[in-house]
């Protein structure tokens, strides 16, 4: 597992852009990208304040960061941004406008129109529960940004002690739930109103579980019986990854295997780096969010 860590920081660290952020593979740095290479590279200072830096100047003038710097909107990486923002820069008045800018895209978990195809399909219309957050601003909430966002919200309320931050990580919490599928994991949250057996997907599985770090053990039993299941064929290293950080956040107990599927990305070398540090144990807090992040 040690071999495996030095040579995918190796490789992250050799790939890093000359203004201090990462691309996807090769190319221009997008934020997505170069906030989970700096979460992942916890002993390389000067890496992590390069990317820091970078990340600084991408962030817009209305608080939040937009997918790539000549991208004129803020977006869902606004989670991404504050999570890989250190402890010491999380008071800033940055940091709250970024923090400031994602409490205000919360939203009902579904919208009129979802509501009135539940009711085309003849479907019964669930009762609503929390609020979920969007990919892009006025468009409809999805179970990964809500997830990354009960992240990046827990992670602030721990280290400014406002109780509003932690309120809306724990309505995020209730809209996660409220979007399981009936094999007991996590599709994008989307298909209820499309399929009533909607399956779900390992690596949604596994940040959900993440994300709901700290609900009583009997609440998600099968959604852990789910993400073992998934463990055994993830399909994807980003499914592995997400599975393994969840399943680690619980609690729960599962057997390292080295995996042969190659990193075909940034972000996959920088997710299976945050993986492998959550298996080894390094995660001296309790809380979900410090699986992505130690600074």
């Amino acid at each position: 597992m040690e071999a495996e860590e030095k040579l995918l920081q190796g490789k992250l660290v050799a790939s890093q852009n000359a203004d201090g952020g990462w691309g996807y593979g090769k190319g221009s740095s997008w934020t997505e990208p170069t906030a989970l290479a700096l979460l992942s590279l916890t002993n390389f200072p000067e890496t992590r304040e390069r990317a820091f830096q970078w990340l600084r100047k991408a962030q817009r003038s209305d608080g939040g960061w937009p997918p790539q710097p000549s991208v004129g909107e803020s977006t869902w990486v606004t989670s991404l941004g504050i999570l890989a923002t250190p402890q010491n820069e999380l008071k800033s008045p940055a940091s709250k406008a970024a923090l400031e800018w994602l409490a205000k895209q919360a939203k009902p978990p579904s919208s009129a129109f979802e509501r009135f195809l539940l009711h085309l399909r003849g479907l019964p219309i669930p009762i609503e529960a929390g609020i979920g957050e969007s990919w892009f601003p006025r468009t409809a909430a999805w179970v990964y940004p809500t997830a990354i966002s009960i992240l990046a919200l827990s992670y602030a309320a721990d280290i400014t002690g406002q109780k509003s931050y932690r309120d809306l990580a724990q309505k995020g919490k209730l809209y996660i739930l409220s979007r399981r599928c009936p094999d007991g994991g996590w599709n994008h949250g989307g298909s209820r109103y499309l399929s009533e057996n909607a399956a779900s997907y390992p690596e949604i599985t596994g940040l959900a579980l993440l994300a709901l770090t700290g609900l009583p053990k009997q609440e998600l039993a099968p959604s852990f019986e789910c993400a073992q299941k998934f463990l055994s064929s993830p399909e994807s290293l980003e499914g592995l990854s997400w599975l393994q950080m969840g399943l680690v956040s619980q609690g729960c107990e599962f057997s390292y295997e080295q995996t042969s599927s190659p990193c075909r990305s940034t972000r996959d070398i920088a997710l299976r780096l945050l993986a492998l540090a959550a298996i080894q144990g390094r995660s001296k807090r309790p809380a979900a969010h410090s699986l992505l992040r130690e600074s």
